[in-house]
């Protein structure tokens, strides 16, 4: 009977370090995910939106962190600052996109005030 206790417990062990090892994989697709959404961030120009560029600064750090604790072989860590990052560059993005969509709605707005001072 204690062999056949040995034999589980060992059995669980290896089970247990194999399912450890598989869970400590480096971050590369959420790296992808948040270094490609940085760049969308750059690309819709967040860095020229005072909001927007506060978040793409911190995800740019948040990146450099994860980077940092993937040389430790922190990788689950690494993994949720990524997802941070990806977050703060996507909320970039849209505080971006909201800037730019405000100044068109009032550049518009003028142009109407405009016509009807012109129609008068």
């Amino acid at each position: 009977m204690s062999i056949r206790h040995f034999s589980f417990a060992s059995l669980l062990a290896v089970a247990l370090g194999a399912a450890a090892c598989g869970a400590s994989a480096p971050p590369t697709v959420q790296m992808t995910k948040s270094q490609s959404a940085v760049r969308a961030a750059e690309e819709v120009g967040a860095q020229d939106t005072p909001k927007a560029a506060l978040h793409l600064k911190m995800a740019r750090d948040h990146i450099k962190n994860a980077e940092a604790l993937m040389v430790e072989e922190e990788y689950e860590d690494a993994t949720l600052i990524l997802r941070r990052a990806e977050a703060d560059a996507e909320l970039a993005i849209a505080l971006s996109k909201e800037e730019k969509a405000r100044a068109d709605a009032d550049a518009l707005m003028r142009k109407v005030q405009e016509l009807k001072r012109d129609m008068e």
